[in-house]
């Protein structure tokens, strides 16, 4: 499964990756000359597992700034089988269904040759570890509130895709975790084709290329479409034992733990990656009446609001939303429109009206802290896994919102979380 890097590191003698064997058998080698014979090329990199990171690719050699790495062509994903889907009436699911379902038919055989690519996969005990949607009801009970936007979204598109195929999956003998199962594999380890000459595009999947983990924006291997299949250049010059990575998009860590099991944390005492925010939407929502609310909704800024702790800013449709319970409709429509108060800067106002709120969230961390620490002592080594993939969630919001309700609107954000890390640190060893 992909675990976050923020920054990628030489692999040093006492943390060397190494194969993944399995009944003496290397699969992943093996999977690599699979992947090699259907045209995929590969270049100075190789699958190794990670220290506490599960799989990724590190560069065997020495790699040149756009340098091509790999190049999956077309022939070699795997696509929906589309003729299979009309033949069923399966044509109009989405598309995530039908990836899901094609996939299904083709990798469960034991006899399909495309099972050395499937046992490279999460197995369904990972997803139970990492991934909310196969989590146990009281820990999706403590997810921040956050992610249950991007969860309820997740977990409605799933109901709705099983209703599209529960009758052709009970006819073919598939229950609903199988279908859950690859239907998670297509979620997290899918890429758009859009083929050329207009064609219409579709969800497939690249081998090989699925094992690169994520990386915050700017910090990552370029992945581009080509006419003819998927490319990976190198971002800039590389040392052999290094990971490679490539970005899933711009998420905030609330959208990587829902959709791809994990949240991706900075290097102890340096600020989070700026894909990262701290969503207030629960906070400040409620706090605004109707007529504001409807204002809000007219200019396109009603919800979204969030922290942003690489900064330690507010974002504008923050700055804009409390404006709007703050000032006279005048000054508010001024702001927004410009980015400047009209009368005076009100930065000092918008944040006397958060800190209250931002408080009584950062007690709710302290709380949810707490019962996740009650919970560990009563569930298995897997189980805490979970546990631990959100007490570092709370941590970091927790983390963001003390630093900024302590530190003035301009403090440095570096200096902030090496402070911060250095007082965790002489806590624990007291």
């Amino acid at each position: 499964m992909s675990r976050p890097l923020a920054k990628r590191q030489k692999t040093t003698a006492t943390s060397k990756p190494s194969p993944s064997n399995d009944n003496n058998e290397d699969k992943h080698v093996l999977f690599t000359t699979w992947a090699q014979e259907r045209g995929v090329r590969i270049n100075g990199v190789v699958a190794a597992k990670l220290p506490g990171r599960g799989l990724g690719l590190m560069t065997t050699q020495k790699i040149k700034k756009d340098e091509q790495i790999l190049f999956v062509p077309e022939k070699a994903m795997f696509k929906p089988s589309q003729s299979t889907l009309k033949k069923n009436n399966l044509s109009r699911i989405s598309a995530q269904a039908q990836l899901a379902i094609s996939a299904l038919l083709a990798f469960e055989p034991t006899t399909s040759p495309l099972r050395l690519w499937q046992q490279t996969w999460p197995t369904v005990t990972d997803f139970t570890q990492c991934m909310p949607l196969y989590w146990r009801p009281e820990f999706q009970a403590l997810v921040p509130p956050p992610v249950n936007l991007p969860f309820d979204r997740q977990r409605a598109d799933f109901e709705k895709d099983w209703v599209s195929v529960e009758t052709f999956c009970k006819a073919e003998g598939w229950s609903r975790e199988q279908f859950l199962y690859y239907w998670m594999i297509v979620n997290s380890r899918s890429f758009h084709w859009k083929p050329p000459k207009g064609s219409a595009g579709s969800m497939v999947m690249c081998p090989f290329i699925d094992y690169m983990n994520h990386g915050p924006t700017d910090t990552t291997c370029n992945v581009f479409q080509r006419s003819d299949g998927y490319e990976v250049l190198a971002n800039r010059d590389y040392d052999p034992n290094e990971e490679i990575l490539a970005t899933y998009g711009s998420h905030p860590n609330d959208k990587l733990l829902v959709h791809y099991g994990f949240v991706s944390s900075a290097e102890p005492g340096t600020p989070p990656s700026k894909d990262d925010d701290i969503r207030l939407d629960h906070l400040i929502l409620p706090k605004l009446d109707t007529n504001t609310r409807d204002q809000l909704q007219d200019l396109g800024f009603l919800g979204g609001y969030a922290l942003l702790p690489a900064t330690n800013e507010l974002c504008f449709k923050t700055q804009v939303a409390v404006r709007a319970a703050l000032l006279t409709c005048n000054e508010w429509e001024y702001f927004a429109g410009n980015g400047e108060d009209l009368t005076g800067d009100k930065a000092d106002a918008v944040r006397e009206y958060l800190i209250p709120l931002l408080r009584e969230y950062s007690t709710d961390c302290v709380k949810k802290t707490e019962e996740i620490g009650k919970l560990r002592h009563k569930v298995d080594d897997l189980q805490r896994g979970s546990l631990d993939m959100l007490q570092t969630r709370w941590n970091q919001i927790s983390d963001a919102l003390e630093i900024f309700i302590k530190g003035p609107k301009d403090v440095d954000p570096v200096e902030a979380y090496k402070e911060k890390y250095e007082a965790n640190k002489s806590r624990k060893s007291i």
